[in-house]
């Protein structure tokens, strides 16, 4: 995808769509089934992508073109001008599982949100096959069978099915992109035509964001915020064929620094994962539950309501940092 000049705004392309699975037998759950879901998923996509069967991408002479790299661990490319010192850039796509530590029954739909960006949206064909692998393959320590059921759209508030085990051909992703193109600076009448607003933002998963070197165990705006705008820049950068390089970052921080905390219920939700890459356990806590914010909230809309969608912190296509937020007017 060509890289856009930024102009008018930096642009973010997203498609959403949920899978509905059927266990064939009880399915006990994790407290936290992201990370059950996204380690399936991702040995069952490279298995159905790799076409040497080595299933060796560092030393795969074709991870430049295999989709699975891509997808799942997004390396930086060679000439990419931002985070050329980092291992990983974000990765084109979100989970966002069901709720855990209950056992699903057997039979009954157990859905799983999936939002792509940018030119991860072609993709869905093999995110789609890679759901069936999984599911035949298991979940959970029982290895429970899933059978996928359906693959669903939402575009205007419906859903719309693409795939299901009655039609196993994917009908195409693209009726379903959706974009957003958010501002490059605050509009210079941004605080004399805005009025100050009370906004809470309640934190859905666990959310896992690094401030001074150090994970946040509080979320003062303008830490949530700085996050969100590198989060939202270098997904527009790497899969939206956007360019951030105009977006005015120290103005925008200079804003939200302005926003205040004024209530706040929050709390730490530890859990913790295996990694059979590093082979090892992982801490993966985060911050649930509610902050209120005043100030001029207003120019900071499109950007908490992408937020929503891409999510913020670290962890994110586990589903973790998911929030939502609700303003007083």
């Amino acid at each position: 995808m060509p890289t856009v000049v930024a102009q008018n705004g930096l642009p973010l392309t997203y498609a959403r769509f949920s899978a509905v699975f059927a266990p064939s037998a009880s399915l006990p759950l994790p407290a936290y089934t992201g990370s059950m879901f996204r380690g399936a998923f991702g040995m069952a996509l490279k298995q159905a992508v790799c076409v040497t069967r080595t299933y060796d991408c560092p030393s795969c002479l074709l991870k430049e073109r295999c989709l699975f790299p891509y997808i799942f661990e997004t390396p930086p490319p060679p000439d990419a001008r931002v985070m050329r010192k980092y291992t990983a850039a974000p990765h084109p796509f979100v989970f966002e599982p069901p709720g855990g530590a209950i056992t699903a029954p057997a039979g009954q739909p157990l859905a799983i949100g999936i939002t792509l960006f940018g030119k991860a949206i072609a993709a869905l064909p093999h995110f789609i096959f890679a759901l069936e692998q999984l599911g035949r393959r298991g979940l959970g320590g029982r290895r429970v069978r899933c059978a996928l059921k359906t693959v669903s759209g939402s575009l205007d508030g419906e859903q719309w099915t693409l795939y299901s085990d009655d039609d196993r051909v994917p009908r195409s992703a693209d009726g379903f992109q959706q974009a957003f193109v958010l501002p490059l600076r605050p509009a210079s009448q941004s605080l004399e035509e805005s009025r100050s607003q009370d906004m809470t933002v309640h934190f859905l998963t666990p959310m896992r964001v690094r401030y001074d070197s150090r994970l946040a165990n509080d979320l003062p705006f303008h830490v949530l915020f700085r996050n969100l705008l590198r989060r939202i820049g270098h997904l527009s950068y790497f899969h939206c064929g956007g360019d951030p390089s105009a977006m005015a970052f120290r103005e925008w921080i200079e804003l939200a620094l302005r926003v205040k905390t004024v209530d706040h219920d929050l709390r730490w939700f530890d859990w913790q994962r295996y990694s059979n890459r590093q082979q090892t356990t992982m801490r993966m806590g985060g911050l649930i539950g509610r902050v209120k914010f005043k100030g001029h909230v207003e120019p900071f809309h499109p950007f908490l309501k992408v937020g929503e969608i891409v999510h913020a912190g670290k962890g994110t296509s586990f589903g973790l940092g998911r929030f939502k937020v609700t303003t007083d007017r």
